[in-house]
């Protein structure tokens, strides 16, 4: 048996992808048993690939750039003509030029020559999310990965042309593109990724072998995480900093992972921004509902809530438990941070930096003599404060992390 049908999971970012591609990755073999073929040897984001594949910024043919791309068509070709299901899924959350005519044609030329010319038949499945709902997301994403070095604008230019490339994946594809609300699948009484395996027809009565517990990959950054990326890449931008981002790629991937883990208040523009968001997106709003029938006219901006606190004992000890896992260049700006974010919280945040198991006994235990110092100080919060920053720093001066 030969594949005979394609299933091209597209996007959008920030809709479920991450979700969708762990809850395929890891449940291959369910997959198989009922005659769907999840390409594993692409690994479990197939985002890569879709990029070699049909960015526009190359002059061959299906973006192939190399002889090294051919070996993962070689991969994709052997599963079509010998497998022994009769559907293939790739999922790649790939939007980075779909507004490009180039893009959408590099599209085209790949489903013909992958899939027509072997008597396939081919649906795309775009998830569509709220268009203000999704900036929040991904401007989360960005200033998390990427620091406040990008502007809100940019995002909002962003997410524009991210709609137009689907109504021009509409116009090249309507009869074989699969747009899907992503409000609407979150709604379904077995999850969102249950909904999007009964889309592409695995049988609903078999969703109860499908392990979903690591499903939920793409959670909310916190703005303190947020706030401390900020301070890194804003405030401290140094060239020590920027030679780590760009020479210890390894360190950089190992801080972002142990920073996704520090939970808090989720993070969200603010109201005034929203607002007008909002208000510059009804162009967008309304084509997606001419075009592609996703109606979100009635959406209203939810009223601002009252301000939470930030810096809970439990965000500070979460933090506090990440630090032995950065690089030693981030834990010298984590120290200048707090240092910072306490002297301005004054005395009652400070307090929570000096408890069994914080950054300064996690650190320093090993030098008495500085644990002394502070605990000498234990009940003089006031005294504690000047001196212990001052002695982090001569500290640090003599580890040579200036």
């Amino acid at each position: 048996m030969a594949i005979k049908r394609v299933i091209i999971h597209l996007g959008m970012p920030k809709a479920g992808s991450s979700s969708i591609q762990a809850t395929l990755y890891n449940n291959a073999a369910v997959l198989k048993k009922n005659c769907f073929r999840y390409l594993t040897e692409w690994g479990k984001n197939h985002v890569n690939k879709f990029h070699s594949l049909f960015h526009s910024g190359t002059s061959l043919p299906f973006g192939l750039k190399n002889l090294q791309n051919q070996n993962f068509i070689n991969k994709l070709l052997s599963v079509i003509q010998n497998s022994d299901c009769e559907t293939l899924v790739l999922s790649g959350e790939f939007f980075h030029t779909l507004y490009l005519d180039s893009t959408i044609k590099n599209i085209q030329n790949f489903i013909q020559k992958y899939s027509y010319n072997n008597n396939i038949e081919t649906t795309i499945i775009y998830y569509i999310r709220n268009p203000l709902t999704w900036i929040i997301s991904w401007t989360s994403q960005i200033l998390f990965s990427s620091g406040y070095q990008n502007k809100n604008a940019d995002f909002f230019e962003t997410a524009i042309k991210q709609y137009h490339g689907i109504f021009k994946l509409q116009a090249q594809f309507n009869d074989q593109l699969k747009i899907i609300k992503f409000e609407d699948a979150c709604q379904d009484k077995d999850g969102f990724v249950a909904s999007f395996l009964t889309t592409i027809n695995f049988p609903r009565d078999e969703l109860q072998y499908i392990d979903m517990s690591n499903s939920r990959a793409n959670e909310s950054r916190s703005m303190e995480v947020i706030e401390f990326v900020h301070f890194v890449e804003v405030m401290e931008n140094s060239r020590s900093f920027l030679n780590y981002k760009q020479y210890i790629r390894s360190g950089f991937y190992r801080d972002i992972k142990a920073l996704k883990g520090i939970k808090g208040v989720k993070f969200d523009l603010p109201f005034q921004s929203k607002v007008e968001f909002w208000e510059r997106l009804q162009e967008t709003v309304k084509l997606l509902k001419e075009n592609a029938h996703i109606d979100y006219t009635d959406y209203r901006i939810p009223s601002p809530l009252p301000d939470r606190e930030t810096y809970s004992e439990q965000t500070i000890q979460e933090f506090i438990e990440a630090f032995p896992k950065l690089d030693l260049i981030i834990q010298r700006y984590f120290l200048k941070f707090f240092e910072k974010k306490y002297m301005e919280t004054a005395l009652e945040k400070f307090k929570q930096l000096y408890f069994e198991g914080s950054i300064p006994h996690t650190i320093y235990s090993r030098n008495y003599s500085f644990f002394r110092v502070l605990n000498a100080q234990k009940n003089s919060i006031v005294r504690l404060t000047g001196k212990m920053l001052r002695t982090i720093r001569k500290f640090i001066r003599s580890m040579k992390l200036k």
